[in-house]
């Protein structure tokens, strides 16, 4: 369930001692980052090593270069702003469509550097140009096929317009150890496409006059264990990731895991958190944030999120297919998932929740989550007030609306959700102004599917 679409790569330190140096000079900071990107793209080992020893730089030069496998080389598009002490740039890699934006701090004794990478708006003029509608989907089956002969992606991509399937793909292994192939009808984890869920459920119950966005979180929970938290954020804050709330993952997730198997059962053990910030006044993704959206939706409807979302969503969009049973229970289609470890596809088990969640770890077809982007066009889910406000720039960057990221402006506008985890890549997009509806969904780690659906959508025609 990690948010891909605003990736946050940071390059830590450690404190030294040195001895105060001489001032910063003009462009240095610069000069720091491009000397580092020219390692980087170089896949040079040793010199990203020895840059962060001269930078007093946590040494993870293997961490530099797996990042690179992600990302290819990283070319710089523009210079946003430069001073002695820092710059930020536009960069942009090779592997996929993905503008970042970086930025390097010296510190003013020049003791230590940092760099912080975060997902970017593209402008207009780095834009991939747009094709035509065979053309697109020719490039993307290319793609598709390329990483699937490779042995590097098993899943099913689907593309759709005014309803009517225009391509659908499908490659790779549901079970490798079995030799079982992928199908269209394969069901596959959704990582954090079930945010979606959790926000139209909200939204319906606002429409239904059974709540506010702007009430705080201990109006619905009032037993919730840190009562100045819950009273300190609202639902819109949850909703736009905003609150700052945290991540339901790492080691309190891992000790712990044998007892998360409600939605309630992460109060225990995240609830005691402080936010990380004054709700409202940053964003920050939180997985913790819709867990609690879920136990919102059990308390005002009085039904379970599960029942809730299969009774007012996936039967309401005709999404047999789709649920969250425990990974215990055996689920007839659904794919094993796979992390590489060592340079070996493994069965991922140890980071899967019991089951999923309101905050993502679902599973779905191609088809069911096709129906899903039918009935929000349709306006079976949501009001098309309803659906605006959820689909447009809610947060402070404008990448995120209520449950679903955005992007673009008129004909260009796209609202939907990326999702990842270690043995799931996940992507759904809307493109409202055309009626495209992209689809894709896999059993192995990002990005190769969300590339692809970034890929797709970056050149359809408008």
């Amino acid at each position: 369930m990690r948010l891909l679409k605003s990736l946050v790569v940071a390059l830590l330190l450690f404190s030294s001692t040195a001895d105060a140096a001489a001032p910063l000079v003009p462009g240095e900071a610069e000069h720091a980052l491009r000397a580092w990107l020219a390692a980087f793209n170089d896949g040079d080992g040793d010199a990203l090593a020895a840059f962060r020893e001269k930078y007093r730089m946590r040494a993870d030069a293997k961490g530099d270069l797996e990042f690179r496998e992600e990302t290819g080389e990283l070319r710089v598009l523009e210079v946003v702003a430069s001073t002695p002490g820092k710059v930020q740039m536009l960069l942009l890699p090779s592997a996929n469509d993905r503008v970042m934006l970086v930025t390097a701090t010296l510190d003013p004794d020049k003791r230590s550097a940092a760099f912080a990478f975060e997902g970017a708006q593209t402008p207009a003029k780095y834009q991939p140009r747009r094709m035509a509608m065979v053309d697109v989907l020719d490039a993307a089956r290319t793609r598709l096929d390329t990483l699937q002969a490779a042995g590097d992606l098993g899943g099913v991509f689907l593309v759709a317009r005014q309803g009517n399937v225009q391509m659908v793909w499908h490659g790779g292994h549901a079970d490798r150890e079995q030799g079982l192939a992928v199908a269209r009808a394969t069901r596959f984890r959704l990582a954090s496409l079930n945010k979606m869920f959790t926000a139209v459920s909200i939204l319906q119950l606002q429409e239904a006059g059974k709540l506010s966005l702007d009430d705080t979180l201990a109006k619905h929970l009032p037993r919730y264990p840190n009562p100045a938290v819950a009273g300190a954020i609202t639902l819109r804050q949850l909703l736009n990731h905003t609150s700052g709330l945290g991540d339901i993952f790492g080691d309190k997730a891992t000790s712990n895991a044998e007892s998360l198997r409600t939605l309630q059962d992460y109060w225990a053990v995240f609830g005691k958190e402080p936010v990380a910030f004054t709700p409202g006044s940053r964003d920050q993704y939180s997985n913790y944030a819709f867990i609690l959206l879920g136990s919102v939706i059990e308390a005002v409807s009085g039904q379970s999120y599960y029942d809730y979302v299969d009774e007012h969503i996936y039967r309401v969009a005709g999404m047999g297919a789709t649920g969250s049973e425990p990974e215990s229970m055996p689920v007839v289609g659904r794919a094993k998932p796979y992390t590489k470890i060592d340079g070996r596809w493994t069965v991922e088990s140890a980071s899967l929740p019991w089951r999923g969640t309101s905050a993502g770890g679902g599973y779905s077809t191609v088809d069911d989550m096709l129906a899903f982007g039918e009935a929000l066009r349709a306006g079976k889910l949501l009001s098309p007030a309803s659906l605006a406000a959820a689909t447009s720039p809610q947060n402070h960057k404008a990448w995120y609306g209520y449950g679903f990221m955005v992007r673009g402006e008129g004909r260009d506008r796209l609202y939907g959700h990326e999702g990842g985890a270690p043995g799931a890549n996940a992507v759904f997009y809307v493109m409202p102004a055309q009626g495209y509806v992209l689809v894709g969904l896999s059993n192995v780690d990002p990005e190769a599917m969300g590339n692809g659906g970034n890929f797709v959508a970056n050149r359809l025609p408008l």
